[in-house]
C-alpha cells in the first residue's frame, strides 16, 4: 500500500442505492488496509432521478457539500467554491472523481492537481454515445489527461478513455455495478411467493411477461420497442405480455402510441423504487433494453443478477462485456424492429431454456460486483499514485477556469441527453 495514501475520498454529484452498494464494498476493503473512506456528495436533491433520499447511517463518512438544494439549481461557480472548500477541510490524499463534464468533478480535479493529491477518473463514457466534435474533443483531451488513472465501465470506455490520454495500463473495467446478492436473493423470495406482489402494476395477472426499465426519455428507444413487440405478438398465438418500468417526459407519447395503435399487453408500471424492483425481476420471463444510446445500463446489471435471459440492443455501452450471445441472451441492432421481433419470439419459444440462459446471466455479472468495483478502484488509487505529482499543464488550468466561470449550467458540457 502506498505510505502516503491515508485517506480516499469518493466523489458523486447525488447518492442513490447504486452508489452506496459500491460505498460499502469500498469501505470493507479500505478498512482492512487502515484507510479511511470519506464519501462526498454535492447535493441532496436532483430533477433527473427521481431515488428516495438515502438517510440511513453508514459506516464511512458521508459529507454533503449542500444538503438541501436540489444539483439542477446549482450555478456551477456556486459548486466549484463549495466542493473546493469541502477538500481544503476534508484533505484527502487521493480521489475517485465522476466524470468530468460536471462543475463538481472539474473542482475535485483542480483542488487534486494543485495538491499533488491521486486524482481517479470514473465513467462510463465510450466514443458513439454521442457526434462527437473535433473541438470538443481536444478540450476534453485536455482535462482527462489530467487524471491520474481511470476506473471505467467497460471495454469500449476503456478504448475511448486511452484515445483521450489516459495510459491503458492504467485504466480499470468495474465501474458500472450494482448489488448482485441483493437483486439474486430477493428475487429469488418472489418467485416463492408470488401471490404476494399481486397488487403491483403489470404483475396481477400470473401470464408470463417481457420487462423493460428506463426513464422515458427519446433515447431509450421506447416507442420502437413497443412496435418491434406489436409485431411479435402479430406472429404467435399465445404472446407474452410486456411491462414498462419507469417515467418521464416520453410517457405522453407512449400512451398515444399505444392508443392510437389499439396496442394490447402493455403495462406501463410508473417509476419503482429499488425495493419493489426485486418483485418485477423475479416475476418476469426475460428482460429487454433497447435503447438508441446508453453508456452503460445498469438495468441489464439489475436483471442478470436476478438471473434472466437479456435482449440488448448494441447502442447500449453494456452490450459488448455483458451478453454473450447465445448464452445468456442476444444483441441486436436498435433500428431493426424485425430483428427484435424475431428474438422476442425465439425467446418466448417453449423450446428456449430460460434457466439455464438464466443461470448464465448470473454467472456473467458475478465479475461485474460492488466487490469488484472496490478492488479495480484501488488498484486505479495505486497505479494514479505514482503520476500524481506530474505538471499541471497550463492549458488545462485554463480550460477548467475557463469552464468555471463561462458555463451557465451543470449540464452544458453534457452530449448525452440526461
Amino acid at each position: 500500500m502506498p505510505e502516503s495514501i491515508r485517506r480516499l475520498c469518493i466523489q458523486w454529484p447525488r447518492f442513490g442505492p447504486y452508489h452506496l452498494a459500491r460505498l460499502q464494498a469500498v469501505h470493507a476493503l479500505l478498512d482492512a488496509k487502515g484507510v479511511e473512506l470519506i464519501a462526498l456528495e454535492t447535493a441532496g436533491e436532483d430533477m433527473t432521478y427521481a431515488w428516495r433520499v438515502e438517510a440511513d447511517a453508514t459506516p464511512f463518512r458521508r459529507e454533503q457539500v449542500f444538503p438541501d438544494a436540489s444539483l439542477d439549481t446549482l450555478a456551477p461557480a456556486q459548486v466549484h467554491e463549495g466542493i473546493t472548500a469541502a477538500l481544503d477541510r476534508l484533505q484527502p490524499d487521493a480521489l475517485a472523481i465522476n466524470s468530468y463534464g460536471l462543475p463538481d468533478a472539474r473542482a475535485c480535479l483542480m483542488w487534486a492537481r494543485r495538491h499533488h493529491r491521486t486524482a481517479v477518473l470514473m465513467s462510463d463514457s465510450k466514443a458513439d454515445d454521442a457526434p462527437r466534435i473535433g473541438w470538443r474533443e481536444w478540450i476534453k483531451r485536455q482535462i482527462v489527461q489530467e487524471f491520474d488513472a481511470g476506473l471505467v465501465a467497460g471495454t469500449p470506455q476503456r478504448r475511448y478513455y486511452h484515445a483521450l490520454g489516459i495510459p491503458e495500463s492504467h485504466l480499470f473495467l468495474g465501474y458500472d455495478v450494482v448489488d448482485n446478492a441483493f437483486f439474486a436473493t430477493r428475487a429469488d423470495q418472489v418467485r416463492q411467493n408470488p401471490a404476494d406482489f399481486c397488487q403491483l402494476p403489470g404483475l396481477e395477472a400470473e401470464t408470463r411477461f417481457f420487462l423493460a426499465s428506463n426513464r422515458f426519455i427519446t433515447r431509450k428507444n421506447l416507442p420502437f420497442l413497443l412496435r418491434a413487440y406489436t409485431a411479435y405478438r402479430a406472429q404467435v398465438v399465445t404472446p407474452w405480455r410486456l411491462v414498462l418500468l419507469g417515467d418521464g417526459p416520453e410517457r405522453g407519447t407512449l400512451e398515444q402510441l399505444i392508443a392510437a395503435q389499439a396496442m394490447e399487453g402493455v403495462t406501463l408500471a410508473g417509476f419503482r423504487q429499488i425495493d419493489e424492483l426485486p418483485a418485477y425481476y423475479g416475476l418476469a420471463s426475460a428482460f429487454v433494453h433497447p435503447a438508441l444510446t446508453d453508456q452503460w445500463g445498469l438495468v441489464v446489471n439489475e436483471a442478470m443478477a436476478a438471473g434472466l435471459p437479456v435482449l440488448v440492443s448494441t447502442g447500449a455501452g453494456c452490450a459488448f462485456d455483458l451478453v454473450e450471445e447465445g448464452g445468456n441472451g442476444y444483441r441486436f441492432a436498435p433500428t431493426d424492429e424485425a430483428q427484435l421481433a424475431a428474438l422476442l419470439q425465439h425467446i418466448a419459444s417453449p423450446e428456449t431454456n430460460h434457466e439455464a440462459m438464466g443461470q448464465r446471466s448470473r454467472a456473467l455479472i458475478a465479475h461485474w460486483s460492488p466487490e469488484v468495483f472496490a478492488e479495480r478502484l484501488w488498484k486505479a488509487v495505486e497505479v494514479g499514485h505514482t503520476r500524481r505529482n506530474r505538471p499541471f499543464r497550463w492549458t488545462a488550468q485554463l480550460l477548467l477556469e475557463v469552464l468555471r466561470w463561462a458555463t451557465r449550467s451543470s449540464t452544458a458540457f453534457h452530449s448525452v441527453e440526461s
